[in-house]
């Protein structure tokens, strides 16, 4: 409706806008449905995972909401406490919300209908899709499945390396272009210790990690300008921040996804 309302006034909202009144759709729908539930499983255990998730401290948050109450009731705090209201921290709850009722698949689709009907009632493109219980940055549709999602189901079984993906992807939607680059380094340099069993640095693990995946002299070229690139980018950091080209961060991403299976692969992991 707000949408047709603006076309007819020729009036455009800009994202930032937009951003906020989807979180206050969701704070209102999702949110408020979530904080009341009972049964399959109570709000308080989900505050409480959502928070492991994010890597929040539950049992703070307990006390800072109970301090100055004499009732043997547990208060939970809101799930605004978590997010702020900010655009990035609300996405990234609703997928967690989505991770933790996984045992409970019916409030799963009720979660999954309230984020589509509040991405649908935007009047721009927000830049990110929601699809099987996650966000991704919208860019090139038809790589999104194998490039971006299935990254993370591979990384299943790597759960800091995985954060560190979901990170680059969040940092995405919000066009901070530098932690894109950032949290993808630290993530194919998180997996290369892991398979590697060592603590070196990408750049010392180069070699060895190359022989580990078994690539053809073509894709070692690949590989190693990839790794050159991003110890190039965060040495130097503060003076490239801002000279980030989009799609030159959008195929540093997909590149660290392929990446990712591919050292997964090599090591002995399977399809999910």
């Amino acid at each position: 409706m707000l949408r047709r309302f603006n076309e007819a006034f020729g009036f455009q909202d800009d994202l930032c806008t937009e951003q906020g009144r989807f979180v206050q759709r969701i704070n209102q729908t999702a949110f408020d449905h979530i904080e009341k539930l009972r049964h399959p499983v109570s709000y308080q255990a989900i505050f409480t995972t959502v928070c492991y998730l994010l890597g929040v401290n539950a049992n703070d948050r307990f006390s800072q909401q109970n301090r100055m109450s004499f009732s043997s009731t547990t208060f939970v705090p809101p799930l605004r406490s978590l997010t702020k209201d900010e655009f990035v921290e609300t996405i990234k709850v609703l997928g967690f919300l989505h991770k933790t009722l996984e045992k409970a698949p019916g409030e799963q689709e009720i979660l999954s209908r309230f984020i589509e009907a509040a991405l649908r009632n935007a009047t721009i493109d927000l830049a990110v899709d929601w699809k099987r219980g996650m966000f991704y940055p919208n860019g090139a549709r038809e790589l999104d499945d194998s490039l971006v999602e299935e990254p993370l189901k591979w990384l299943a079984d790597f759960p800091s390396e995985r954060t560190d993906y979901l990170k680059a992807l969040t940092a995405y939607t919000s066009k901070r272009w530098d932690d894109v680059v950032g949290n993808c380094y630290v993530a194919v340099e998180g997996i290369s210790r892991q398979i590697l069993h060592n603590s070196r640095t990408l750049a010392n693990n180069r070699e060895e990690l190359l022989k580990t995946i078994g690539l053809s002299q073509e894709w070692k070229g690949l590989l190693s300008n990839f790794i050159t690139y991003a110890n190039e980018f965060k040495r130097h950091a503060s003076e490239k921040r801002h000279d980030l080209n989009p799609v030159e961060v959008e195929g540093f991403l997909y590149m660290s996804g392929v990446i990712l299976r591919m050292t997964i692969l090599a090591a002995g992991g399977s399809k999910p």
